[in-house]
């Protein structure tokens, strides 16, 4: 039977407790980072597109950019002050492809609660009208979405098709 010094007892003993609060001390690594779908709701604030997300397996303290992505099929008309398309009516659809995206900060557990908006472009932006008219985004449909994590890596699609408004119709 082998008998170990005191001495070199303590120093094993002082080594291994160092080393456990070191370990203890280091900030834990993230996993796997993905977006937890069932977690993930999709909703239109007038007719713009939000996108509340939830991501998990990240590092604490770290920085992420998440992306949204999105078709957009929108009509944009131009409108007289009764509220109608005139008898001659100018408008415009616009059928592209959309992405916002914005940066966050993960909290101490890893995951990751945000929110994404993502709006149509502006009708200024996309119809001129004559005097006395004004350009309006009348119709949207939002398709084939997707959330992407820039610095992880994390995908996720997100199933259907969200529609708002409706044409309006010419005015006598």
């Amino acid at each position: 039977m082998s008998h170990t010094p005191p001495r070199r007892r303590l120093l094993t003993s002082v080594a291994a407790g160092a080393a456990a609060v070191a370990l203890a001390a280091t900030p834990a690594m993230a996993g796997n980072p993905h977006f937890i779908a069932s977690q993930t709701r999709v909703s239109l604030v007038g007719m713009d597109l939000s996108v509340k997300f939830k991501e998990a397996g990240l590092e604490s303290g770290s920085q992420v950019t998440v992306e949204l992505s999105a078709h957009l099929e929108a009509t944009y008309q131009c409108i007289n002050k009764g509220g109608n398309n005139p008898a001659d009516p100018k408008k415009t659809t616009v059928d592209t492809d959309v992405a916002a995206n914005a940066p966050f900060t993960v909290p101490k557990n890893g995951n990751l609660v945000g929110t994404i908006n993502l709006p149509a472009p502006a009708a200024a932006d996309v119809l001129d009208c004559p005097g006395g008219q004004t350009s309006t985004l009348t119709e949207v449909t939002w398709s084939m979405l997707e959330l992407n994590d820039l610095t992880t890596g994390a995908y996720l699609a997100l199933p259907g098709t969200y529609s708002a408004g409706a044409t309006v119709g010419k005015g006598k």
